[in-house]
């Protein structure tokens, strides 16, 4: 019989929650362990959890509230803390604007210095031409077997140079002249710079 009152016993305490014990068990436990869990969640993929709460409230409970009259504040204003930071801030970036402005003018000044290297290597391009141009009228009065045996003598890029500006019939009985295999290479050549 004890065991028989023993079970009714615990059946009616299972039975006779109260309300606040059924409230904490059924509602209030499940929802501090969801709310854990997205607070878990969202720390975990990086997001500041205390700073998107601070969204939510009203901008005069979020930490700007002014201070009561009559009590002042000894801090300084946030503007006053942020000025240093800002003055070496200018200093720095002055300094970053003046250094990119000391490699400009070295750029400009390079650049200078290349345009007139080309236009030296242009002058002597017009006169390696020019005189390219005399020899070639030199070798059009000579017989073809003089001018083939000279241009063989020559090197190769100012044979090519007397040959480009020849007649085509001075260049038909010069080339005629030398070896086959020599006759073709310059012939290939010609052709390439064509």
């Amino acid at each position: 019989m004890k065991k028989e009152k023993q079970q009714m016993i615990q059946e009616e305490e299972q039975q006779n929650y109260t309300f606040l014990q059924k409230l904490l068990y059924l509602f209030i436990f499940p929802v501090l362990f969801l709310l854990t869990l997205v607070l878990a969640i969202l720390t975990f993929q990086g997001t500041n959890v205390f700073d998107l709460a601070q969204t939510f409230l009203p901008k005069d409970q979020a930490g700007n509230e002014e201070p009561i009259a009559g009590k002042e504040e000894k801090t300084p204003n946030k503007k006053d803390e942020t000025k240093p930071e800002t003055k070496q801030e200018v200093l720095m970036l002055e300094r970053e604007i003046s250094d990119k402005e000391r490699e400009i003018t070295k750029l400009v000044a390079e650049l200078e210095q290349a345009n007139d290297r080309i236009r030296d290597l242009e002058a002597q391009e017009q006169e390696i031409k020019s005189s390219t141009k005399e020899l070639a009228a030199l070798y059009e009065r000579m017989s073809t077997k003089k001018a083939a045996a000279i241009i063989m003598e020559l090197e190769e890029e100012m044979a090519l140079l007397i040959l480009r500006d020849l007649s085509v019939a001075k260049k038909s009985g010069i080339l005629g002249q030398m070896d086959a295999d020599q006759a073709a290479r310059f012939t290939k050549l010609l052709a390439e710079e064509e």
